[in-house]
């Protein structure tokens, strides 16, 4: 059994399963039925995984959907699964919510973080996620008042594809050094000069850059942790790579239900990885305090700032 378990978790397909054990145990004879009802014993374990108890306050909650290939109704279809990650107040990362969903909407994320909520969650410090619209209003609503960062890496991609392919290399080296300002105030004169470079050959950019405040809410927390705050690859380098990497064995899941048991099956994996291995974040001693409150690191910052822009008057 705990072999055929552990295939699922891999990706191997139903029929690949039944193939193997043939092999490994020609005794031994599993029909797909067989095999499918093996695996669909571990629904309880998945079932009470997604819907334990959760914390009441998480210090950064990342959403974003992976999309997968499933049969319905006779057609093949991509539906997103929407997962949530947060990271608490120890630094810890724990996989929240995962829920497939018939499209990305306001309703369908309404529904899960009403989830995360029904389960405990109260507090959130941060959000992160792309700009999806639907996203927003319903994590909005879910966390009122809550900062949210959007991920500078949908908003330079959504940068780039609005030049030729030629071009690309050089504006992502420009839209690169926005995000390699030590403040907000130096990101911002950066991305007012590459506006101005790019408003005559090609203005959709310097629109674009009109709307940059969202990726920069980063730069309020502490700087320990900007580089992994200012993103969604938590999910979509981490999970999403690893989900879809070990999905092409199956290419086309057969249902909905085979689907949530492959991606749940490999969460609680990873889940469980990351709850007994060290912590994702080194967190302020205070919670209630980070190194953004510290006037010296201010002040130093600041001063090189400074020092920036003279460096850059002299050479004009």
């Amino acid at each position: 059994m705990g072999t055929i378990y552990e295939m699922v978790i891999q990706g191997v397909s139903t029929n690949r399963v039944q193939k193997i054990i043939g092999k490994l145990s020609p005794g031994l004879s599993y029909s797909k039925s067989t095999v499918s009802r093996i695996t669909q014993e571990l629904d309880p374990q998945i079932r009470s995984w997604r819907e334990e108890k959760l914390q009441d306050h998480y210090v950064y909650l990342f959403t974003d959907a992976i999309y997968f290939f499933l049969r319905e109704n006779h057609q093949v279809i991509s539906r997103p699964v929407l997962i949530t990650v947060g990271v608490d107040k120890k630094g810890k990362r724990k996989i929240l919510g995962v829920d497939m969903a018939l499209e990305e909407s306001y309703l369908s994320y309404r529904d899960h973080f009403n989830s995360l909520k029904e389960r405990g969650l109260k507090q959130v410090d941060l959000t992160i996620s792309d700009e999806h619209k639907g996203l927003l209003k319903a994590q909005q609503e879910a966390f009122p008042g809550t900062p949210h960062q959007r991920c500078i890496c949908h908003f330079m991609r959504d940068g780039l594809a609005k030049v030729p392919y030629k071009e690309r290399p050089a504006l992502a080296g420009y839209l690169k050094q926005i995000y390699n300002s030590p403040t907000k105030s130096m990101a911002t004169a950066i991305a007012q000069l590459i506006a101005e470079e790019y408003r005559h050959t090609y203005p959709k950019v310097s629109r674009l850059l009109e709307d940059l405040e969202p990726t920069l809410t980063y730069l309020a927390y502490s700087p320990h942790h900007w580089r992994k705050i200012r993103t969604t690859n938590l999910i979509e380098g981490v999970l999403n790579k690893d989900l879809k990497q070990r999905s092409k064995v199956i290419g086309i899941f057969p249902n909905r239900e085979s689907c949530m048991r492959y991606v749940c099956l490999r969460l609680m994996e990873i889940d469980e990885e990351w709850q007994t291995g060290r912590r994702y974040m080194k967190m302020p001693e205070d919670d209630n305090k980070s190194d953004q409150n510290n006037t010296l690191l201010r002040e130093i910052r600041e001063l090189k700032e400074g020092v920036k822009i003279r460096e850059e008057l002299m050479v004009r």
